[in-house]
């Protein structure tokens, strides 16, 4: 029913703000999927400063026609995702920007799957370190000590770059390193002591396969009682 027991939500219109598009960029996931991202002149919208928005995919990017230079208007979807809405004035570039053809981080080629462009190949080093991330994130491992920037420092220096590397990588040779004192090393074995606490499910989800989400990872660890098993 789209009116429950008669009840009817009201929702105002997102407020909107003009601004210029400076640039496109190509976001790489952890699964391989292009995200094209708006990078905007500043812009204040109810109360945040806004300098990126995204444009989810190649056909929303056609639909807008949307390239540098234009005058566009966002929002912040549900007061909270800032949103290139429409373009209310076109600059010096007529035709919509191009969807890359190869990945932005390794240049394989791209591959459509509905209304996405993905990048197919496992040793991708965007994806590689997104499923790293992803892992270690809140919510997830909840790996505090291991945020997103002390994993780039340690993908880039060839430390860590499997899931499993966290696991078995001497963090005590980081130690004289700018940044990495006695504290700080301290603080990521501690952190990795307490993540292999997590239950089974919490795991599985974290390792980021495909369509193996919370819920999945739970109805099968109730019937699988190891990862050798599934």
């Amino acid at each position: 029913e789209k009116v429950p027991r008669w009840a009817v939500a009201y929702k105002f219109e997102a407020e909107e703000t003009s601004t210029i598009l400076n640039d496109i960029t190509w976001q790489v996931g952890r699964t391989g999927k292009i995200t094209p991202n708006a990078i905007l002149s500043p812009v204040r919208v109810q109360g945040s400063l806004i300098q990126r928005a995204t444009l989810h995919n190649e056909d929303y990017i056609q639909m807008l026609g949307i390239n540098v230079g234009d005058t566009v208007n966002i929002s912040k979807r549900g007061d909270v995702i800032p949103a290139v809405e429409e373009v209310v004035e076109k600059g010096e570039h007529i035709e919509p920007i191009k969807f890359p053809e190869k990945c932005p981080s390794c240049e394989s080629v791209l591959v459509k799957d509905g209304a996405h462009h993905f990048c197919t190949n496992g040793k991708c080093p965007k994806k590689m370190l997104g499923r790293l991330q992803y892992f270690a994130g809140r919510g997830q491992m909840n790996i505090e000590s291991l945020g997103d920037k002390t994993l780039e420092f340690l993908f880039e220096q060839n430390f860590v770059r499997e899931i499993s590397d966290i696991y078995t990588f001497d963090f005590g040779k980081l130690f004289g390193t700018e940044g990495y004192g006695e504290k700080k090393i301290r603080n990521i074995f501690q952190s990795i002591e307490e993540s292999k606490k997590n239950p089974f499910p919490i795991v599985l989800a974290s390792l980021g396969l495909k369509d193996i989400g919370g819920k999945a990872a739970e109805i099968l660890t109730k019937n699988f009682k190891s990862i050798d098993e599934i």
